[in-house]
């Protein structure tokens, strides 16, 4: 993602929203929209603890569910029980290497593409076969990189990216 939001912007946000702003939320929220790795609860909290020394890992969590439940933020459950976030919640694609875990974002030009070609027809015939109304789609890929070195590749540059911001 790497979005660039001034501190007025998410205050805005956060009111719109009804959550408090306060300077962990607003710090772990700069934190979860500068990158694209889909990280983890720890991973969120190793990013901001340099600078919110007194933030604990509850927090952490806490805060996370609270963006869940006011639509900033999507959970993605992982292997083994793990969940990853993604600031991300419009409709979109997500490759995950069933290797490493890893999760990216299938490009927008492609992922838009295979949203498009689904037929409305057969998501109207489940709503009304199951009496569920659709509200998002969500789809992950799940496999693994041709070459092992494109999967390296990736996971180092999620790891450079979260460590850099």
């Amino acid at each position: 993602m790497t979005t660039h939001v001034t501190t007025d912007q998410i205050q805005q946000l956060f009111s719109r929203h009804r959550l408090r702003c306060t300077r962990q939320r607003r710090a772990l929220y700069e934190a979860l929209i500068s990158t694209r790795s889909h990280p983890t609860a720890d991973q969120l909290f190793q990013k901001v603890a340099h600078s919110e020394q007194d933030i604990s890992l509850a927090t952490v969590y806490n805060t996370l569910e609270a963006f869940c439940r006011a639509g900033l933020a999507q959970k993605l459950l992982g292997r083994g029980g793990s969940t990853r976030y993604d600031a991300a919640t419009h409709n979109h694609l997500h490759l995950r290497d069933a290797q490493s875990d890893t999760v990216t974002d299938v490009p927008d030009s492609i992922g838009e593409r295979i949203l498009k070609n689904i037929p409305q027809h057969i998501l109207t015939d489940l709503e009304k076969e199951l009496g569920f109304r659709i509200t998002q789609l969500q789809i992950e890929l799940v496999g693994q990189f041709a070459d092992t070195k494109d999967a390296a590749n990736l996971a180092v540059n999620r790891a450079m990216e979260a460590s850099s911001s």
